[in-house]
């Protein structure tokens, strides 16, 4: 697709969320119309054009490939819990009916209060914690040992609890209990030179976010280079680049028997969406497959003239960097 086309196709779109995600209050989103399908492109507001140019060839790659379920009609998926304050935690567990594996997002201080709170409203939950590389070894190390003190059988994993490799791998070989260890953004350096091997001897999991690592093809290539579990995760996007998620999710469904819950059910986070088949989880699942785009809810959540030409000049900056 050329930038020509991809600008004129391109719907600029605001939702708000209901909470404050890691400082994230409002999503603004360019919803690109393909022939085929429709592609989402969502950088955060701070990336530069470098760090946004998979976002924009997941975009197309979407808008320009028909959706595939592969027969499968369901993918499970955990809930996931910002850092809301602890009298919210029961509320925020609400939009997420059925999923009894949950997500934490931690690096505050009211960490272990927000955990407790889950146990208390779901004493059978298993708990997923999402540090965001925020934490040093010593401070991961510390949380980790003592929460495995309370609550060391409903521990699934952590998820980059520290910002480096090194400092992971340094976490790895101290911890004094088993966890396992899943890599987030150390992964995404793979896409920019780095060394697999290096990750996977560190990761016990692999988060795969479809835009940040270029689309479902990009995925599926480094997929088949790994053979350890991976989770299938999103960005915060709305049901049209959650339904890129779902469509890699269906095609690891098959290979896997059960299946980790996906990090794919963050549509429950927005205030609304731009869809009439919302992908938001019922049952501890999510529906697989294609979204009709809402073209009212389109209109409700269009953005100002002013907030068009900065997306329409983000794309133009990012397109002209890349392999498009």
């Amino acid at each position: 697709m050329q930038l020509k086309e991809v600008l004129e196709r391109t719907h600029i779109v605001s939702i708000p969320t209901k909470t404050n995600f890691r400082g994230v209050q409002v999503r603004e989103i360019a919803l690109i119309e393909g022939n085929e399908n429709w592609g989402e492109f969502s950088p955060f507001l701070e990336y530069e054009a470098e760090e946004a140019i998979n976002w924009l060839k997941s975009a197309i790659e979407s808008a320009e490939t028909p959706f595939q379920s592969n027969g499968i009609d369901f993918i499970p998926v955990n809930a996931t819990l910002p850092a809301v304050p602890i009298e919210q935690v029961g509320e925020v567990l609400s939009w997420f009916p059925g999923c009894n594996t949950v997500k934490i997002k931690v690096g505050t201080k009211e960490d272990l209060q927000r955990i407790r709170e889950v146990f208390r409203v779901n004493a059978g939950a298993r708990i997923r914690l999402d540090a965001n590389g925020l934490w040093s070894v010593v401070e991961a190390k510390s949380f980790l040992e003592n929460l495995n003190k309370e609550f060391g059988s409903s521990l699934d994993y952590v998820e980059q609890p520290c910002q480096t490799l090194a400092e992971n791998q340094q976490l790895k070989n101290e911890l004094t209990f088993p966890l396992k260890i899943a890599i987030d953004e150390n992964l995404r350096k793979v896409r920019e030179g780095g060394n697999l091997n290096e990750i996977l001897e560190v990761a016990d999991l692999l988060i795969i976010k479809v835009a940040p690592l270029g689309g479902i093809s990009a995925c599926l290539q480094l997929i088949e280079k790994v053979d350890i579990p991976v989770v299938v995760s999103s960005a915060l996007e709305s049901s049209v680049g959650i339904s890129a998620g779902v469509a890699l999710a269906a095609q690891l469904r098959i290979k896997s028997e059960p299946p980790l819950p996906f990090g794919l059910g963050t549509v429950a986070l927005l205030e609304g969406d731009i869809v009439t088949n919302p992908l938001l989880p019922v049952d501890g699942k999510i529906k697989v497959e294609k979204v009709n785009i809402d073209i009212n809810q389109l209109k409700k959540y269009s953005v100002s003239e002013s907030r068009k030409i900065w997306w329409h000049q983000r794309i133009t900056d990012t397109y002209s960097l890349g392999s498009l």
